[in-house]
């Protein structure tokens, strides 16, 4: 049976441009679509978010949702994997609902300054992220967690007694202990290797949150950051790509096409 690459990717200031946008990842997605080879998001983006994204790049394989709190597989993607069925697809959930959370920070928002994406309206989500009203929406969307735009660092403290608190590029993400990016990388694995015998992993990156992801592919990369510094990971077999956020995206692709496909 033949090598099968399965590449597992950031979404914002990797995939996606300070301005959301995948222009200049679109020769990397076309070498992909050429050879077949999945591209499983794994962001801190709700299945909101992600949907409208996947339509757009044209993309059907599973997704990773809000730092590892479920996997999303489109029904029968897998011949042999059975999950719970919801909404067309199968789904795998590590994290916890965020009506939990969302309780927690309502009753930490009578000690503490915390400005939340639940209790902001959609023009200010809108506002702080750059977003459109409707991405801005979707963003609010979460299943699993919740975005903190600023905190005291005493109520972040808090949360961390119940709570993973882990802070993005932009915002800091609450979620369920069990949920990880990285153990959803290897479930998703697993399925994979299942379906196809040897399956090579790639990850792709660019900040610190995305440590686990990394830590769980054979084959972990990072694109520099729009600053023009790489997050500080420090992992074995780490590849630095020189240019910034989707440019460098493609180029890593183009990279490991080249490895064990096109030779």
């Amino acid at each position: 049976m033949s090598t099968k690459v399965v590449i597992f990717t950031d979404l914002d200031g990797t995939l996606l441009d300070d301005n959301y946008s995948f222009e200049d990842a679109i020769q990397g997605l076309k070498l992909l679509r050429e050879y077949n080879i999945p591209l499983i998001y794994c962001s801190a983006k709700t299945k909101a978010e992600q949907e409208v994204i996947r339509e757009k790049m044209d993309i059907n394989d599973p997704f990773i949702v809000e730092n590892g709190s479920a996997i999303y597989i489109p029904r029968g993607h897998f011949k042999n994997i059975r999950a719970e069925n919801a909404d067309g697809y199968e789904v795998v959930i590590l994290g916890i609902e965020s009506a939990k959370i969302i309780e927690e920070i309502r009753r930490l928002r009578e000690r503490f300054r915390i400005k939340n994406y639940y209790f902001m309206s959609d023009e200010e989500v809108a506002e702080v992220t750059g977003l459109s009203l409707e991405d801005a929406r979707r963003a609010k969307m979460r299943e699993f967690g919740e975005t903190i735009v600023e905190a005291e660092e005493d109520a972040l403290n808090e949360l961390r007694k119940k709570f993973e608190v882990v802070h993005g590029g932009r915002f800091i993400q609450v979620y369920g202990i069990g949920a990880d990016k990285g153990e959803a990388v290897r479930i998703l694995t697993e399925m994979y290797r299942k379906e196809f015998g040897d399956v090579k992993t790639v990850g792709i990156g660019n900040a610190l949150n995305d440590l686990p992801m990394l830590k769980a592919v054979q084959y972990p990369a990072v694109v520099k950051n729009s600053d023009g510094t790489w997050a500080e990971i420090e992992i074995e077999n780490l590849y630095r790509e020189e240019k910034i956020g989707p440019s460098g995206w493609a180029e890593v692709v183009k990279k490991f096409v080249k490895k064990f496909v096109t030779g």
